[in-house]
């Protein structure tokens, strides 16, 4: 009982709201998004869908410009738990949203869906497989972000992208335009967090902290005796 209590005091701790203000603000942002889609009538639609969004935007641009607030070490032990759940949370989505669309035949939007939902699920898992191979040792040289919470904020974002476009293709065919149109919007703000991390890839040159580990962790080559070096 003792494991199972300790376990869920430090799952809040990642995503305890006092450390990542924003995150709660997001997720409420992308269930009002989704649940607002079956309202059939347009106008009434959009009059909920605009401040929503604004508001996801808003929270994803404060998100950004936040300084950090975590110790070095505990940014760093969040960021790699928040990284490898960016992974599966792009996995899961590849594999439940991927099906949902995958055996609703027919779908006007199904092809279409389909590959982006493999698109985006797999430059997701690409962008933090490539950071959790870099700093699998080490973390960031810079905390000048709160990047745990902007790494949440792009797994909700994704998330609710894939299951908008997993829904716009078994909706009623208001339903199922409202959904699409929820998908390309929230999927734009996702877009702006993988745009953000691999431009830190390269400000940050994290691969080349990678290689210049293994550099150094690799034995001097030796000289044979008599030789000339």
């Amino acid at each position: 009982m003792s494991d199972v209590v300790g376990a869920a005091t430090s799952l809040f701790n990642y995503f305890s709201p006092t450390r990542s203000p924003y995150y709660t603000i997001v997720l409420a942002a992308c269930a009002g998004m989704f649940w607002a889609c079956d309202i059939t009538n347009r106008a009434l639609w959009l009059t909920i869908l605009i401040p929503v969004f604004a508001v996801a935007a808003l929270s994803l641009y404060l998100s950004i410009d936040s300084a950090n607030t975590l110790s070095k070490q505990e940014h760093e032990e969040q960021l790699r738990f928040s990284r490898s759940t960016c992974i599966s949370v792009a996995v899961v989505a590849l594999a439940f949203a991927g099906r949902a669309i995958a055996l609703n035949d027919g779908g006007e939007n199904q092809i279409l869906n389909f590959k982006l939902n493999v698109i985006i699920c797999c430059i997701q898992i690409s962008i933090f497989l490539v950071y959790n191979w870099a700093l699998n040792r080490t973390g960031l040289p810079t905390t000048d972000h709160n990047y745990v919470q902007i790494t949440l904020l792009t797994s909700a974002f994704l998330g609710d992208t894939s299951w908008n476009l997993a829904q716009a293709t078994e909706k009623s065919e208001a339903g199922s335009a409202h959904h699409q149109w929820t998908a390309y919007l929230v999927g734009l703000l996702w877009v702006i967090c993988a745009v953000f991390w691999i431009a830190q890839l390269v400000r940050l040159k994290v691969v080349q902290i990678r290689i210049d580990r293994v550099a150094a962790a690799a034995p001097a080559p030796t000289i044979p005796s008599g030789a000339t070096p």
